[in-house]
């Protein structure tokens, strides 16, 4: 068992802790060997002050979990973000609205891939009013960033902490030195990244060891998102042009563990300026390939905040058709907005057997020979999913007399299948 990530957080007392049935626990003490399982998880009880804050660390132990705080009435007024792995380290703030009695729910996170059952160790620390007031003057001084539509911020702050580690002697040092001069100056937008990405002291130390040179060599890349906010300006006057109901959200660069180039949370377009920047395999690029490699990416992530997931309940549930149409549309509009088609070299040369190998799988619940899997070797490209998704997309809109009309129903796709049938897509192969 490793409570290497526990350990780092507060002194530790460790309390053998088995129940399923509801216990009052204590704060700055860690619970190790709390079963979590798909029959069952934990319901515990917390004292809580108003206005104190609190950070909850979850060791997941081969298992996949989500916690969440319900006030004494039962409603729900935190949830932690969905799990990354089985062996990670799941973490949640809280700021009670009034002093008394919370419940902490630790629950196996319901998903195909999950195992039946696993362990948890947990962490509740308490801020001293110390660190809280510390908090609030640094929130003070951030609010002209976090007022900001585009922010960086961030990135100053990571390669400010990234130069001090080399004064770092021990693991904890380091730990505290990325915490500290990095998370702890977190403008809302990373705030956000941290919780969406499992971005944490631990998992950025161990990305810089892992990855050290890559990370160095894109240092001088990762600036030229100060550069970027005219571009995204311009996404968002583009968006408005092919669907009038765009909603535009705030972009915030940061620089996480190598996960991701973009996402999304429920308030802003999150770029991983690592990665978005990385020019590795590319040759020789400008500054310029950059900056519209940038602006994609932010097309793209764009498309998600629009996107309504609301399926028919009448619909057929076909998972992987649905995940491939969520992030091909997303690639389809990008292209509208950016107005430069990308190319999909290997796509196009095996356009009709990737979409006959498709559409057998296209209603599994596995996305491993479609999405996400970069990790894996394979002699062709990865994430070839979201080219099916886009060439789907992309027919759609070309068969639609009203193009307009056509952005919104790519973006708000309710049912995948009958979207796929009035694509006329899949006739296209059976001649």
């Amino acid at each position: 068992m490793n409570l290497r990530t526990i350990s780092l957080i507060g002194a530790i007392s460790i309390t053998s802790f088995s129940a399923y049935s509801q216990q009052s626990i204590d704060l700055n003490k860690s619970y190790a060997d709390l079963p979590v399982s798909k029959s069952g998880g934990q319901t515990l009880k917390l004292n809580l002050k108003k206005d104190g804050i609190f950070q909850f660390a979850a060791q997941e132990i081969n298992v996949g979990i989500q916690m969440e705080i319900l006030d004494g009435a039962g409603t729900q007024l935190k949830q932690s973000n969905e799990p990354n792995d089985l062996n990670d380290v799941q973490r949640m703030e809280f700021i009670p609205p009034n002093t008394g009695t919370y419940t902490l729910k630790i629950n196996w996170f319901s998903h195909p891939e999950n195992t039946p059952e696993g362990k948890v160790t947990l962490f509740v620390k308490s801020l001293s009013d110390k660190e809280i007031k510390e908090r609030q003057k640094i929130r003070k001084e951030l609010e002209p960033e976090n007022q900001k539509n585009v922010t960086t911020i961030d990135i100053d702050h990571f390669w400010f902490a990234y130069d001090n580690l080399k004064n770092c002697k021990t693991y904890a040092d380091s730990v505290n030195c990325i915490q500290k001069n990095y998370l702890d100056r977190a403008t809302n937008g990373l705030i956000d990244f941290m919780q969406v990405r499992n971005i944490n002291p631990e998992n950025l130390i161990d990305a810089i060891r892992n990855n050290k040179a890559r990370y160095e060599a894109v240092r001088n890349n990762t600036y030229l998102s100060r550069k970027a906010e005219p571009v995204i300006n311009e996404v968002f006057e583009n968006f408005k042009k092919i669907y009038p109901g765009f909603k535009p959200f705030k972009v915030c660069f940061a620089i996480g563990i190598k996960n991701t180039g973009g996402t999304v949370s429920n308030q802003f377009v999150l770029i991983g300026a690592e990665v978005t920047t990385d020019t590795t395999g590319m040759g020789n690029v400008s500054d310029e390939d950059i900056i519209a490699k940038i602006k994609g990416i932010v097309a793209h992530e764009c498309v998600h905040t629009q996107q309504k997931n609301i399926l028919d309940s009448t619909a057929i549930q076909c998972k992987l058709l649905s995940q491939c149409l969520l992030e091909g549309a997303a690639d389809f509009i990008a292209d509208l907005v950016v107005g430069n088609p990308r190319a999909y070299d290997y796509g196009d040369k095996h356009e009709k057997e990737l979409w006959n190998e498709f559409k057998k799988e296209m209603c599994s619940e596995n996305y491993g020979n479609w999405l996400y899997n970069g990790y894996k070797k394979s002699d062709r490209p990865s994430d070839l999913g979201y080219y099916v998704g886009a060439r789907i997309a992309r027919a759609y809109y070309e068969n639609a007399p009203d193009k307009k009309q056509a952005v919104s129903d790519i973006i708000v796709i309710t049912n995948p299948l009958k979207f796929l049938e009035a694509s006329k897509y899949d006739l296209k192969w059976r001649n």
